[in-house]
């Protein structure tokens, strides 16, 4: 069985067992001991409210939510693009082959564009809007809601068209008419009824429909003894029983419960593969990177439903923030943010209330991006106060919401949260424990091999510094042109610094290492030439044992040149009348870029060092240089293996053009002081 099969074997495996820990650790105890009927008199002591919980609608008032709901629903239409396209190819074609003049043809599709771009729907569908409601048109991904004022039925559009002719000249209307063509006729709906997705919003807002309408408070008087249940009293009983199934334990079915809590944990690991799949998908095929994220999962459900058996309130005291910390040192913040988000939804259902992954949503969300402002040293105290405001602020938000009082605010939020912030840096450490145990390479790492004093890059520069400087000057190229498509910016800079490394080996035979005086190279033929050029990708790999740099980070030494060519060793050897059929004894032996910081990197290097040939530092002469570089590398297939769009790949090009612009920029010519007679 071959690592990919076992692969496809495992990863399901992983996603069963990682639901079936996290199922059976949720709670399911308790029951309901109350029995009441509308119109009987309560047969038990004077009950009060024990904890807040809210009062929930009947099915008639929820059924009259959803009928008005439906009535006012706002209907969605597709904006086709590709009609319009269709219709105005049909009348350019008809339009040359009529002679229409280009000016006229110009006005009409103007005009055309226009109405096609407010939308024009069929005449039996505009009829039927609602005028209050509206539409909501989609254009791509994004739906813009339009009053149906603001959109054409085909009738009005085609009378807009036909009224709107003063636009044109008489000679130009003139024109028109002569060639017996019904312009009107290339009017036709571009705005098509989505019916999927109008279903499907209308269901989302059926589901966001409250289900309750207020709440009880601790202390609050339910019902008294021997006080006759009405229909009201017994609305919040009912309420108060389903609060304390859900909260408290379960008097139901317990094999129907079991169901409902795997149906929630089985739909979530779907959300996380799908989120996964799609930002993401090589964490499928990289098992540690896996296996970390779903550990993650469970530590967070089993966790809390572990401390929550124990007593409710300690969930407050636990530091959730802490997990989108240890997924950002090792994963983008696109990435580990959202499955934050989603670790901490059964939270909800743990503790049947919104409050807590709420909380920990806000002071996630800040603790992220404070972290990397103040993630070192005791600026991490900095952090974890800025959490613990955070904490504070929505609580305190969330408080005034349900309870519209300050009263009732205790002390206690002050030092649960107090707590929670000061135990999310102090555990923070364990992101070296997982770094160890899963190979990876965390954002702390990075930031120490980046670090021009360390070990390594000390001797480079001593040995090296030419290669030290074109090193620092890829460096900045990179790690700004990673930052304009969202790659790892700071992966890209460590990458570069060390993706020469191996020309300490023989930094006299590197252009930047050498004298205006001397070349070693003329003692040597082409190809030995070529021979001790391409090795230093060779030594760069054996460097990169020897300083013990990351798989992650060594990389970058065997893909910076791919598989191309020593182009100048090259043409040299064919000058000579070598054999031009023999380029293996010139071309790299390195790997292929596979990531976009690996493509960043090979641009940002060949681009560094294609501009020290030039002349002259014109804008024109810059971009026809990195224009060639990067034509180059696509033309020879080294990005063929990359995951990288088109539209990314014209951005890094872009952007290195500007950087290369600015570092070569003219300066200006200082006056020199007159001499006093």
């Amino acid at each position: 069985m071959t690592k990919k099969e076992k692969e496809k074997i495992l990863l399901p495996v992983l996603f069963i067992l990682a639901a079936f820990l996290m199922v059976i650790s949720l709670p399911r105890e308790g029951q309901f001991k109350y029995q009441y009927q509308k119109g009987s008199p309560w047969m038990y002591e004077n009950l009060d409210a024990t904890f807040d919980f809210p009062i929930l609608k009947t099915e008639e008032e929820l059924r009259l939510e959803r009928e008005q709901i439906s009535r006012n629903f706002t209907p969605y239409f597709s904006l086709k693009p590709d009609i319009e396209a269709a219709q105005l190819r049909t009348f350019t074609i008809d339009a040359v082959q009529a002679g229409l003049s280009d000016a006229l043809q110009g006005k009409m599709l103007t005009q055309y564009k226009t109405i096609y771009g407010r939308g024009v729907m069929d005449d039996v569908r505009y009829d039927a809007l609602n005028p209050e409601t509206g539409i909501a048109v989609i254009q791509g991904k994004m739906a813009e809601k339009k009053a149906a004022t603001e959109v054409f039925s085909l009738s009005s559009a085609k009378d807009y068209f036909l009224n709107d002719m003063k636009i044109f000249t008489e000679q130009e209307r003139k024109e028109m008419r002569s060639t017996g063509i019904d312009f009107s006729v290339f009017l036709v709906p571009n705005l098509i009824y989505d019916e999927s997705t109008t279903i499907a919003v209308q269901a989302s807002s059926l589901q966001d429909i409250s289900l309750t309408k207020g709440i009880v408070h601790t202390g609050q008087r339910i019902v008294s003894k021997g006080e006759v249940i009405t229909g009201t009293t017994e609305q919040i009983l009912n309420s108060l029983r389903a609060e304390f199934n859900s909260k408290i334990g379960f008097s139901g079915n317990i094999f129907l419960l079991i169901l409902g809590q795997s149906m929630i944990i089985i739909l979530s690991l779907f959300i996380l593969f799908i989120l996964i799949q799609a930002t993401r998908p090589r964490v499928l095929q990289n098992l540690p990177e896996l296996v970390f994220i779903l550990f993650l999962f469970v530590i967070v459900v089993a966790g809390s439903s572990f401390i929550y058996k124990l007593e409710p309130s300690a969930l407050y005291l636990l530091p959730f923030p802490v997990i989108v910390l240890f997924m950002d040192s090792f994963f983008p913040t696109r990435f580990s943010l959202p499955l934050y988000i989603l670790f901490l939804i059964p939270l909800a259902m743990i503790t049947e209330s919104y409050h807590l992954p709420l909380i920990n949503i806000v002071a996630g969300s800040v603790a992220i991006y404070i972290f990397r402002i103040w993630g070192r040293g005791w600026q991490q105290f900095l952090s974890a106060l800025m959490v613990f405001i955070a904490y504070l602020f929505i609580d305190l938000a969330i408080h005034l919401i349900s309870e519209g009082t300050f009263e009732r605010l205790t002390w206690g939020v002050f030092r649960n949260y107090g707590v929670a912030s000061i135990l999310m840096i102090a555990s923070y450490p364990l992101v070296f424990l997982f770094e160890k145990i899963f190979g990876f390479v965390s954002v702390s790492r990075l930031r120490d091999l980046a670090d021009t004093g360390n070990k390594a890059l000390r001797e480079l520069s001593e040995k090296a510094p030419g290669t030290m400087q074109h090193s620092l000057q890829v460096a900045n190229l990179a790690e700004t042109a990673a930052r304009t498509i969202g790659a790892d910016a700071l992966l890209c800079r460590v990458g570069s610094l060390y993706h020469d490394i191996g020309k300490i080996n023989n930094p006299q035979y590197f252009a930047e290492n050498q004298t205006a005086s001397f070349n070693p190279h003329s003692l040597l033929n082409p190809r030995e030439s070529a021979r001790i050029v391409i090795q230093h990708v060779e030594d760069g790999k054996n460097l990169a044992k020897k300083f013990g740099l990351p798989a992650l980070v060594s990389d970058f030494i065997d893909t910076h040149h791919g598989k191309t060519r020593t182009e100048s060793f090259y043409t040299a050897w064919c000058n000579e009348g070598g054999d031009p059929a023999n380029t293996e004894d010139f071309t790299y032996e390195g790997q292929l870029p596979t990531t976009p910081e690996h493509v960043v990197v090979m641009l940002a290097d060949a681009v560094e060092a294609a501009c020290r040939s030039l002349k002259d530092y014109t804008p024109e002469s810059i971009s026809a240089m990195v224009n060639r570089m990067v034509r180059l590398r696509v033309s020879e297939d080294q990005l063929q293996n990359a995951d990288i769009t088109y539209r990314n790949l014209r951005r890094i090009q872009e952007n290195l053009k500007v950087q290369i612009q600015e570092m070569y920029h003219s300066r200006i010519t200082y006056p020199k002081r007159k001499r006093l007679k």
